[in-house]
């Protein structure tokens, strides 16, 4: 099963990569929705920096909590439905075995942070009784250089890890695998899933995979300070000023200086030549995959490139936005598309 994926900037089109594989029918795709349990903060990537790289002996156990933490919020619940209904209801138990499996041994106990996870007042809260206690009660145990704390998380137990960079890759690569096979009841050699890996450090995340292709997906910057700061009005984007805007766009794109990726698994593409040049790119898209032109069955059904057309060079014949234009190409230069 070969897992192809994309992965962008925010706003440089990557969704198109989804919609063009979901058009196939030797491709199971998890559609739009975004899948990032592997480099998100706390997540797969950080396991492996704390349980490996850096293996301490409270962070690495404290790290394999997190991470169920952040499996839990994942799974979502009645009110918001996440990651539980793609994977047929067993996210959560595919996860959990993946932690018991990175688990060498546990013990009943904890440390400060299991205590400041259940809240910062109920920390200070022990604190204040402990203090109470060592002073009164536990008084004469003092005087005779005998310490005595409150157990203030009695049923909480610590998780040892130290599992070797082939067990964890190994474990890793089976925990990913079964996840992307349940929902594909048709066992189809392709599966499609967005934002699985980021745009940035590629060469760590490819690790994770037995078999995957990514699309790193670009955009004029001029297209996404538009879209960012007139249509879509998100936050994520700085657009008080194309100055801002620029400084963040160069600071996004600052590991493609310096990395170097497997360019049989990474293609970087750029968002207008697939709308603009549907023809020439697209085919080299699908070649890169393995795929045939006969399994594209569903052509033009999510991706069109005469309806995305919209979304290209939208931020050109309006004369109020030329300073702020100005701006970005004065800037920017080696990002901009150049239109045949």
């Amino acid at each position: 099963m070969r897992v192809i994926s994309c992965a962008g900037y925010y706003g440089t089109g990557s969704s198109a990569i989804v919609d063009y594989f979901s058009e196939f029918s030797c491709c199971f795709s998890f559609a739009d929705y975004e899948f990032r349990f592997l480099h998100d903060p706390d997540c797969v990537s950080d396991l492996e920096y704390n349980l490996v790289e850096n293996h301490n002996r409270n962070n690495s156990g404290y790290a394999l909590k997190r991470y169920k933490r952040m499996v839990d919020f994942f799974a979502g619940n009645w009110l918001v439905k996440r990651y539980e209904p793609f994977f047929d209801n067993q996210w959560k138990k595919i996860s959990y075995e993946y932690i018991d499996e990175l688990t060498d041994f546990d013990y009943a106990g904890y440390w400060a942070y299991d205590v400041v996870d259940k809240g910062i007042p109920y920390y200070y809260a022990c604190r204040i009784i402990n203090k109470i206690l060592q002073n009164t009660v536990w008084r004469n145990n003092r005087k005779r250089k005998i310490e005595n704390n409150l157990n203030e998380l009695p049923h909480e137990r610590t998780l040892c890890s130290r599992p070797s960079e082939d067990k964890f890759l190994n474990a890793t690569r089976k925990y990913v695998n079964k996840l992307l096979s349940v929902p594909n009841k048709d066992n189809l050699p392709y599966v499609m899933v967005d934002q699985i890996v980021p745009s940035s450090n590629l060469n760590r995340y490819l690790r994770y995979f037995d078999d995957i292709v990514v699309f790193v997906v670009d955009r004029d910057p001029r297209d996404v300070y538009y879209l960012a700061k007139y249509v879509w009005k998100v936050k994520l984007v700085p657009t008080e000023s194309p100055e801002v805007f620029c400084r963040w766009f160069r600071y996004t794109h600052a590991h493609r200086l310096t990395e170097k990726v497997d360019e049989s698994k990474v293609m970087y593409v750029q968002f207008e030549d697939m709308v603009l040049h549907y023809d020439d790119t697209m085919p080299r898209i699908r070649e890169f995959c393995g795929m045939k032109e006969s399994e594209h069955t569903q052509k033009f059904k999510y991706f069109d490139p005469k309806i995305s057309i919209a979304n290209v060079g939208a931020w050109r014949g309006k004369p109020e936005l030329a300073a702020e234009m100005e701006v970005i190409a004065n800037s920017l230069p080696e990002f901009l598309y150049k239109y045949k």
